[in-house]
């Protein structure tokens, strides 16, 4: 076997078993569900979610001005996933030894916010590891293979959800969320060790170190200078903006219409398969359809996902329903939401990896995670906006956010593999 072909399982296998590490925290559900229990307020409940995705972007801009000047980017990923590792052990140490509400809420997010920041600034190395190791016209099926068998995997770490968190389940609350946490972090673990195992050729064209001023002004510079690069960057954010109302779709339905705590994991699943399912379809079609087209797809089915949400809420507003029937209304809900998260995760880095130039790799990964970073802590308002305002709010301001991103993925452009 080549060395790119090891590096091709290698960064597989890392992906499988993270999805699975990751689907025992999924936030838009089960820590969603967690924090629920310790607090009613729509505001930390609505930040769950922005924090992970935010502290995995947020730091990169200043970081790629480092990693830019290392020959050898995956010396910093192993470094930071020893800080990953202790902090989500510390959240499930959390779950299991703290009684009291206020300093289990406490414990949680700083655990959690301090893995979601360390993450972050290994995200860039994991990145750039990819870009150097896998072929463009190999990215799309590289992630697709990720994903799909991390939905293999998934499915069974969505029945340990379901089996945890059921009313039979031996262990109370906190406890079989710590289950959860305590399972994921071993897991995540071997994840983190199997893809600093990547043979990873060094850089023969390092570039200086530069500071976080200096990136800034480059980053500002290429965007004004780059047309497709904007647009793209802008479809991501309406994109990251729009999401905002999807952990709030298992809560509304419990809380408003009475729905049934034990279908996070009928939730879960669905979403796990219908990810899995997208993901040997784009796998497959990939240089047909190319990111355009797989990003215009996870418009499309944003837009039918919103508008499927607000039918329920005309649906209860004007006509009795059950809590059992409000429920399975989400099951196609949380499909379509399974296929749009595959396609923006299948196609969203590689398309960006295309656009960046090669001896600027570092900079365009970094100031785009680093500007998304700072989009899903936007979305972190939507819990205010829920509280103040309603669901309703929300969900129609996240259906207008897909229909822009629609608009811009249109006006998108197929970029010339490197």
């Amino acid at each position: 076997m080549t060395i790119e072909k090891r590096n091709f399982v290698k960064g597989v296998l890392n992906g499988v078993i993270f999805t699975l590490a990751e689907t025992l925290i999924d936030p838009t559900l089960v820590l969603v569900a967690f924090v629920s229990h310790l607090t009613t307020s729509p505001i930390l409940i609505g930040l769950v979610a922005p924090l992970r995705d935010a502290g995995w972007y947020f730091p990169q801009l200043w970081v790629s001005g480092y990693i830019q000047n290392q020959p050898k980017k995956l010396i910093l990923y192993r470094r930071v996933a020893v800080i990953r590792v202790i902090a989500w052990a510390a959240m499930a140490g959390a779950a299991w030894w703290f009684t009291e509400a206020n300093w289990l809420l406490i414990a949680f997010f700083v655990t959690f916010g301090t893995y979601s920041l360390a993450s972050g600034f290994s995200g860039i190395a994991f990145m750039e590891v990819v870009g150097k190791t896998i072929p463009p016209h190999r990215r799309v099926v590289f992630f697709a293979w990720r994903l799909f068998l991390g939905g293999l995997v998934g499915l069974g770490g969505a029945e340990l959800v379901r089996q945890a968190l059921s009313p039979q389940s031996p262990l109370a609350f906190p406890q079989n969320f710590g289950l959860l946490f305590a399972v994921g972090c071993v897991f995540a673990a071997l994840g983190l060790w199997v893809y600093q195992l990547i043979d990873e050729p060094p850089d023969t064209d390092i570039a200086p170190r530069a500071s976080f001023q200096t990136q800034l002004r480059r980053a500002f510079t290429m965007t004004q200078h780059n047309r497709l690069y904007r647009r793209f960057l802008l479809m991501r954010m309406c994109l990251i903006l729009a999401g905002a109302a999807t952990p709030f779709f298992a809560v509304y339905v419990q809380t408003r219409l009475q729905g049934d705590l034990t279908m996070l994991g009928p939730y879960l699943a669905t979403f796990t398969a219908a990810s899995m399912l997208a993901n040997i379809f784009f796998g497959r079609f990939s240089l047909f359809l190319g990111n355009r087209g797989i990003l215009l797809i996870t418009a499309v089915l944003g837009v039918l996902m919103m508008l499927a949400v607000l039918a329920l809420m005309v649906w209860a507003a004007f006509f009795p329903i059950s809590g059992w029937a409000a429920s399975v209304w989400l099951i196609p809900v949380f499909f379509l939401s399974g296929v749009r998260q595959a396609g923006l995760e299948v196609a969203g880095q590689p398309a960006l990896l295309e656009i960046a130039p090669v001896a600027e790799r570092s900079l365009y990964l970094g100031f785009t995670h680093s500007i998304l970073g700072v989009t899903q802590l936007a979305t972190g308002l939507s819990g205010l906006i829920v509280a103040s305002l309603g669901f309703g709010t929300l969900a129609v301001l996240c259906l207008m956010g897909y229909g822009i991103a629609l608009w811009l993925a249109f006006r998108l452009q197929n970029p010339n593999p490197e």
